[in-house]
């Protein structure tokens, strides 16, 4: 005797499950994992999480101690930061970049696009789009 043989005599049910009903009973979500399931299509897949992934970037905001850069101030930032590169052949100093920002927030902003890849910092401090070579 297997247990779905044991639980239906226990329960009472002598109904046998077909397998559309299985399907969709394991379709259930439940409490907050409804908020996970962004495709609303029943199941928490990969697919779930990358729209996760997307929207958490999308709703960056960098935080330290008392200073807050929200998301539009941060990604106006950092299209000056790398339009301030590009003029600058693909590298530059830190005394490029004095007038977009409090230096504070620049040091933030500069470190968050460090930590995604999307600049290089060189050992002398110079700041590159692309990998430096090692000398």
């Amino acid at each position: 005797m297997n247990w779905k043989e044991i639980l239906k005599m226990h329960c009472g049910g002598s109904r046998e499950k077909s397998d559309v009903e299985e399907d969709e009973e394991e379709k259930v979500l439940y409490g907050k994992q409804k908020k996970l399931d962004k495709d609303k299509d029943g199941k928490i897949t990969g697919k779930d999480f990358a729209m996760l992934r997307r929207e958490k970037i999308n709703k960056r905001e960098l935080k330290e101690g008392n200073i807050t850069i929200s998301q539009d101030e941060c990604k106006d930032m950092e299209r000056k930061i790398l339009a301030e590169v590009k003029k600058e052949g693909g590298a530059l100093g830190m005394k490029n970049l004095k007038g977009i920002g409090s230096p504070k927030k620049l040091r933030m902003v500069l470190k968050d696009m460090i930590e995604r890849g999307t600049i290089h910092e060189h050992t002398n401090g110079d700041f590159y789009t692309h990998k430096p070579k090692k000398s």
